[in-house]
């Protein structure tokens, strides 16, 4: 378009197309907000118990968690995130929750519950997609280690008829790709170097022992030699219900309107343009989670709402750059055109970083990791889209209109006097370390309590009838068992009986003296009589291995960080910039744990996504002060007065951002919290608090911590090098 004063019409315009497609949606195969996939905790959903079929005796608990396995995977592959799958090894059963469908009025989990269950379709493919050889075939898969080479193995053994397709599966694939698919989902690629025929093979070129073990586990699930059954299910209640979903509703648009009044407050037009920008990217993040049906379920919508507050981000790095060329006399157009040049780097550093965290996580996570390294994934690249190229379109197009490009439009950074963090850093590491350890000594005495998640527990099932309050009877048993406890309610769909269920934490059943506590305990209520039907003991549903998984993640998004900063900050040194920034994550982490011994809120889900969104959020900061060092390096800066005032200096003039960023993304986690405690929904309480932790934790470790820290690390080096 040849008239850029047009830009901003039609940039408003795209806005408003993207907000009615975000509401209404765009037919039956493009839902938005409306059609949205909600979670248990929203809208209920389905429990169903699962047994082998045809099966005498209870399979090994190693065939039971590699059926568990497969049906996780189905799951991820629906994007149902929102579930959970637990195993009782002693009665060889594995029980699923998982919500409605959003475009389903009348659900009939018949058919997602059987499809559950069956047996998981291992194939061997020609690059065709040709099946050569099925999963039945094959006896056996181990992981090995090579012991000539030092590498990671898969190990298979195949039937007789296993072995003769399986020899001219490979005379005929010599130098080409065998596939290896799970369902329709491809695992595995590995090229045949031979013919094999002694019904013996294996699959190289593993990068762990852990990718072999994954892989065996998925061809042997491939393998099982029975399907799983259900003869019947429950619908599942809301946990939360509407109320709790018309709360967070309103606590987004409270939210919303905060950060707009705040955001013009502080920038003026440059603010304004930052509001339009915060809906089309909005609209877009409720797109990214509509289209492909992800499961939303109330934390979610809290960290949707967090986002809000993130997404400006962007623009306040822009806006407090644009302060910056004003103050210096330069004239408002090039001060917008230099505002975006100069803020550019410190954006693309910052969202990178975010964004490979994320990708790691997508790929090692199952569940409620996947789902959030999905959502902030998506949410870095739509921040680089709307919070970098939208508001530039639009602030450009502005200020060739004369009412836009008078500087009353406009602010100019006041001068700040210079802050000493750097200089004063050893008082700020006292202070560091009695936070760190008070918060340690009193998480200690408390005690660190791991929720039903990650530790499993016992699962009590009550009929009742009459009422039953669900939060009554929870604390009452709590108070009984001294355990986390967890409420639901379950309907029969064709009898309409309804059983409360309690989910004890612990790996650890229940005694009969100690069931016949708690049924004269849920005796108190008055408004229901409810009778014991059975018991249950499982595994969790966040076990080892995602554990494992959460920390593998954690820790490679750690050296990534630590090597992109290593390239990107050479004028840093930027080994000790990246090691010194990961010091300051894991800063952020402790005090999000501590928060939960304090405020005695039993570890779970929430815990891994609080600290995961932390550590993008902190990591965001620190490379916005990395880039103005730089910047200031370059310069010439440190001949002219030393390394440490150049740090200071770099914090001076970012502080401003760092503090507005904090305090935008707190405020959002605070109307969260104080929704959360006026309608009293515990699970997003317990997700909120530690939040706005986190959060002020980020902004302080980013301006007091990484920055002095690497100005030591720094000078003890050049002291070793002088001697």
């Amino acid at each position: 378009m040849k008239n850029k004063r047009n830009h901003i019409w039609l940039a408003l315009f795209i806005i408003a197309a993207f907000v009615l497609f975000a509401f209404f949606g765009c037919g039956d195969d493009l839902k938005g907000v409306r059609d949205m996939r909600f979670g248990i905790d929203i809208r209920g959903g389905v429990e169903a118990v699962f047994e082998p079929a045809g099966v005498k005796e209870t399979p090994p608990a190693s065939e039971l968690e590699a059926a568990r396995n497969v049906m996780e995977s189905r799951l991820d592959a629906k994007n149902i995130t929102d579930r959970e799958v637990t195993v009782d090894k002693k009665e060889g059963h594995i029980i699923v929750r998982f919500p409605w469908k959003s475009d389903e009025k009348e659900f009939d989990p018949e058919s997602a519950i059987s499809e559950l269950g069956e047996t998981a379709k291992l194939t061997f493919r020609d690059p065709d997609g040709k099946i050569l050889i099925e999963g039945q075939n094959v006896k056996n898969s181990q992981p090995v280690k090579n012991t000539e080479t030092g590498g990671y193995e898969v190990q298979l053994s195949f039937d007789g008829k296993g072995t003769k397709e399986f020899a001219e599966a490979t005379g005929a694939l010599t130098g080409r790709q065998l596939q290896i698919y799970m369902d329709d989902r491809l695992i595995s690629a590995p090229v045949v170097q031979q013919q094999i025929t002694g019904g013996e093979a294996v699959i190289n070129g593993m990068d762990s022992i852990d990718a072999a073990r994954a892989l065996s586990e998925k061809i042997n699930a491939g393998a099982l030699p029975f399907s799983m059954e259900t003869t019947n299910y429950n619908t599942i209640s809301p946990a939360l219900g509407n109320n709790a979903l018309r709360a967070m509703v309103t606590a987004a648009a409270v939210a919303f309107v905060l950060i707009c009044i705040f955001m013009i407050v502080s920038y003026r037009l440059p603010g304004v343009i930052s509001c339009l920008t915060l809906i089309f990217q909005m609209s877009l993040q409720i797109l990214a989670l509509s289209l492909p049906q992800y499961t939303l379920t109330l934390p979610g919508i809290a960290g949707l709402i967090l986002s809000a507050g993130m997404a400006v981000d962007a623009n306040i790095i822009i806006s407090e750059r644009i302060q910056e060329e004003l103050s210096r006399g330069t004239g408002v157009r090039l001060a917008v055109k230099n505002g975006y040049k100069n803020a550019f780097s410190s954006v693309l550093d910052g969202n990178v970083t975010t964004a490979a965290v994320a990708l790691i996580l997508m790929i090692f996570g199952s569940g409620t990791m996947l789902s959030f390294g999905y959502t902030l994934f998506t949410g870095v690249v739509i921040n680089l889209l709307a919070g970098v190229w939208m508001s530039r379109f639009m602030l450009t197009s502005a200020v060739r209109y004369h009412v836009c490009s008078r500087e009353q439009m406009f602010r100019r950074k006041k001068e700040q006097r210079p802050l000493h963090f750097a200089a004063g850093r050893r008082k700020i590491y006292v202070f560091t370390a009695v936070v760190l350890l008070t918060g340690a000594a009193v998480s200690g005495a408390n005690g660190i309590r791991l929720d039903t998640q990650f530790t499993g527990g016992a699962i009590l099932r009550y009929t009742y009838t009459g009422e039953a309050d669900t939060k009554q009877a929870g604390a009452a048993v709590e108070k009984l068992v001294k355990r986390p406890v967890s409420t639901q309610i379950t309907e029969d769909p064709l009898t309409g009986q309804k059983k409360l269920i309690l989910t004890l934490a612990g790996n650890k059943g229940i005694a009969p003296d100690e069931q016949k506590k708690v049924l004269e305990a849920l005796g108190q209520d008055k408004e229901a009589a409810y009778t014991l039907s059975e018991t249950s003991v499982v595994e969790p549903y966040i076990g080892a291995k995602a554990l494992k998984n959460s920390a593998a993640a954690v820790g490679l998004s750690s050296l990534f960080i630590v090597l992109y900063v290593w390239i990107r900050f050479s004028a840093l040194s930027g080994l000790s910039a990246g090691i010194t920034a990961v010091i300051a994550l894991l800063h952020d982490a402790a005090i999000v744990l501590f928060v939960f011994g304090i405020g005695k809120i039993p570890v779970n889900d929430a815990f891994v996504a609080v600290t995961l969104t932390i550590i993008g959020y902190s990591i965001n900061d620190t490379i916005v002060l990395y880039d103005r060092i730089r910047e200031n390096l370059a310069r010439g800066g440190r001949k002219k007065e030393g390394l440490c005032r150049l740090v200071d200096r770099s914090i001076t003039e970012t502080i401003g951002r760092s503090v507005k960023t904090a305090f935008t993304t707190a405020l959002c986690a605070a109307v969260v919290l104080v929704f959360a405690c006026v309608y009293d929904i515990g699970s997003i309480k317990v997700f909120a608090l530690p939040l706005l932790a986190g959060v002020i934790s980020g902004c302080y470790s980013s301006v007091c911590i990484a920055g002095p820290l690497w100005v030591t690390w720094k000078e003890f080096r050049e002291r070793r090098t002088k001697k």
